[in-house]
């Protein structure tokens, strides 16, 4: 643990992050006063996301999609009937 003014904490302040992101706690003293304290961060880093490998070509997925039945087509008039419905909704 280091104890450290305000002064000459503000004038090496990047030493100081370093010194805390290798483990180290600093003490920050106003006129012989304990204010603050600088603490490492348990992990500072990132997760990085789980890769997974491809199980299947491009081509094959492709396939896959092209395969796939075509989604339901909505009828014109329920979309023009869900609408006025909205509309019936915010209006009245």
């Amino acid at each position: 643990m280091t104890n450290v003014g305000i002064a000459e904490f503000k004038t090496h302040l990047s030493e100081y992050v370093r010194a805390a992101q290798k483990g180290k706690e600093i003490i920050i003293k106003d006129r012989d006063t304990p204010v603050a304290k600088l603490v490492p961060i348990d992990d500072a880093r990132p997760a990085l996301p789980k890769i997974i490998r491809a199980t299947r070509s491009w081509a094959e997925f492709e396939r896959m999609l092209d395969a796939a039945p075509d989604p339901p087509q909505i009828p014109a008039d329920a979309i023009d009937r869900a609408i006025e419905e909205t509309r019936k909704d915010v209006y009245d």
